[in-house]
């Protein structure tokens, strides 16, 4: 296994930057590049590019530009290290290349994104299941950003929207997973293709994991 710590691309150094934000706002401590001295014994000669700290909890972080099928197994091997050891976990992140890198978005209002939440099941209500799911993935990203309190954000990919709420506490891990499975979907509406359809179903779980990531704002 390639442990060899690699130099990190303003990307990655970027996704490091909000993960920092995202941990420290959940009370961890958060240190780049740990020193291999200070890491258990168990991983061996892996470095993770990042680890976060608190009571009872560690967080091994590897942040990757993209997936890839090399990539995916050399992640795997490096999973399986932490087998056995309940106090640690291991997590990945995927910072791959954004092509709005000189868009940056505002945060909205809380009742803003309530009244397009409105909007969202008014369409349903019409018959616009189309419109009713992209806006909603819109409100998605939306709600991120106001979450996260910052002056201003890049653009998000679905999958980083989804872990961000998730690392914030805003949605539980298993809604994370099932609406993983919808980014498929979203990405073929999106980019054109018209024999995919969103259903009634999708848009209204789509508006529910909205109302839960508002509930506590």
């Amino acid at each position: 296994m390639n442990t060899a710590r690699h130099q990190a691309s303003q990307e990655e150094l970027n996704m490091l930057a909000s993960l920092r934000r995202q941990y420290e706002s959940k009370g961890f401590s958060f240190e780049m590049e740990p020193d291999l001295q200070g890491l258990p014994d168990f991983l061996q000669s892996y470095v993770p590019d990042a680890i976060a700290r608190k009571a009872g909890e560690n967080v091994a972080i590897e942040v990757r530009k993209s997936r890839s099928r090399a990539s995916e197994f050399s992640l795997h091997q490096i999973r399986s290290l932490f087998d056995g050891h309940p106090d640690w976990t291991f997590a990945v992140a995927y910072a791959a290349e954004d092509p709005l890198k000189t868009l940056t978005i505002k945060p909205a209002a809380v009742p803003a994104i309530r009244r397009q939440l409105a909007d969202v099941r008014a369409l349903i209500t019409q018959g616009q299941s189309r419109a009713a799911f992209l806006l909603a993935w819109s409100l998605l990203e939306a709600t991120l950003l106001n979450v996260e309190g910052e002056q201003e954000a890049r653009p998000r990919t679905p999958a980083s929207v989804l872990q961000g709420l998730a690392m914030l506490g805003r949605i539980k891990p298993e809604t994370e997973r099932r609406l993983r499975s919808a980014i498929l979907l979203r990405n073929a509406v999106v980019h054109g293709d018209l024999t995919m359809e969103p259903t009634e179903q999708d848009v209204d779980t789509l508006a529910n994991v909205i109302e839960e990531a508002l509930s506590e704002v």
